[in-house]
């Protein structure tokens, strides 16, 4: 076993004594909340496919993006869970905007990596200077030319791979890059494009890595011509080199909405279809799983996927196990999906109340957590965020492998607060993290 999965193998269920926290400060009792920084920007914790907690050993580190003094900044923390202590806020860079925040991942040798800051710009890459220790970073690179939307996982070998949207004066791409672990950033290699000959789409992909580390999966949305209107998939059996179906058949770069997988949805955009795709999880079997929702529904609905191994898609609707406890609400996002080592299925939701008015930034958007043992077959539903009638719960980032090791119980992050007027206005809402092993044993 190399370091990384020794150090993973060590992973603490969570032992967080003597925080303060937000949510719960009963004494004597460990607190299911903590409050991270009450600095956060308008998508402090977005978006769903850019990783932003890792695990290694006894310690969790958690980035986000806050707003300050005028300036936006990735910044990440560090849980000593054998004590129960944060670290202080280390900065990590600067971002352009609010869609700036940090995508994290670690290699084997416990390395931090993580990447930031553009909204139509170059990444900016760090990699920390020790491992499991977020306090000192490598000097800055740069990765790309017009990029948003950044996915980050680490190949078996070392090289780190990252997806992006690309958007130039025609199509705009979902492109691929890579770095070989003693070696520079080079790509991009166009891994799709729409139908749509030019104009604004938004491709945010998600990747994950089959547990023996011989499949790399990739799960995206189609959004272009005013609509999303598509959930797509394809795998690569070559860490990145080609690419195939959920069946095997090969797909010729760049591929189409025509030639890949549809998970769900339609092959060209429909007017009044709004869906999006979350980041995906893969089963210990190596079978992907990829969480969706269609907010154009009454109630918006949530879905989660996996190939029925006959070229389709076999669709969970989530809705019904939402409704059990909430019979009120409805799914306005399927935010992220992950599996622990044990093969116990986590889901990341936001719901809503819906009423008619604009989703975005609504005051009943709340976090909720699904847990299914049996594949699926049945979820418990726990309450992630205590309800605030008045201000927003959203964007949770759920903690998902960025290698092949698999991970202990994932913490999960969201933030609370408004979603501001635009991408530059500087506030100050609150970046939240969750103890999941606590919080499913107090509710």
């Amino acid at each position: 076993m190399n370091r990384r999965g020794f150090l993973c193998a060590l992973a603490s269920s969570g032992a967080l004594a003597g925080l303060s926290c937000r949510a719960v400060k009963a004494k004597g009792r460990r607190p299911v909340l903590f409050t991270l920084s009450r600095y956060g920007c308008g998508r402090a914790t977005a978006y769903s496919k850019s990783n932003k907690l890792v695990s290694i050993g006894q310690k969790t580190h958690a980035a986000w993006l806050d707003s300050q003094d005028g300036t936006f900044w990735a910044r990440i923390r560090t849980l000593d869970r054998a004590t129960g202590q944060w670290s202080p806020t280390y900065t990590v860079g600067e971002a352009h905007d609010n869609h700036g925040g940090p995508a994290l991942a670690a290699d084997a040798d416990g390395h931090l990596h993580i990447v930031h800051f553009p909204h139509h710009h170059p990444f900016r890459y760090r990699r920390s200077r020790r491992p499991n220790d977020a306090s000192a970073w490598t000097d800055e690179a740069q990765v790309g030319a017009r990029c948003t939307y950044p996915c980050l996982v680490v190949r078996p070998d070392g090289t780190l791979l990252l997806t992006c949207r690309e958007s130039t004066k025609a199509q705009w791409l979902l492109n691929l890059y890579h770095k070989p672990p003693d070696g520079a950033w080079a790509g991009p290699r166009t891994l799709f494009h729409g139908v749509a000959p030019k104009g604004y789409t938004q491709w945010q992909s998600s990747l994950a890595f089959s547990p023996d580390g011989a499949m790399l999966h990739m799960a995206w949305h189609i959004y272009e011509a005013g609509c999303g209107y598509a959930a797509c998939y394809l795998r690569s059996p070559d860490g990145g080199e080609s690419w195939q179906r959920s069946d095997g058949t090969k797909v010729e770069l760049p591929a189409t909405p025509a030639t890949v997988d549809l998970v769900d949805g339609v092959r060209q955009p429909k007017k009044g279809m709004q869906m999006r795709a979350g980041g995906m999880a893969v089963g210990p079997d190596g079978t992907p799983w990829v969480p969706y929702y269609f907010g154009d529904r009454t109630p918006p609905e949530g879905w989660l996927a996996r190939p029925d191994g006959k070229g389709g898609w076999h669709r969970i609707p989530l809705l019904p196990w939402i409704r059990t406890r909430w019979p009120e609400r409805g799914i306005a996002f399927a935010d992220n999906a992950a599996f622990d080592r044990h093969g116990t299925l986590y889901v990341a939701l936001t719901t809503i109340v819906p009423d008619g008015k604009d989703a975005w930034g609504h005051p009943s958007r709340e976090v909720v957590l699904l847990v299914s043992k049996d594949q699926a077959r049945s979820f418990e539903a726990f309450e992630v965020s205590p309800p605030d009638p008045t201000t927003a719960n959203w964007f949770p980032s759920l903690e998902r492998p960025t290698c092949r090791e698999p991970i202990g119980v994932p913490s999960l992050i969201y933030m609370h607060g408004e979603k501001g007027k635009g991408c530059d206005d500087i506030l100050s809402n609150e970046v939240v993290f969750c103890d999941i092993p606590t919080l499913l044993r107090r509710q």
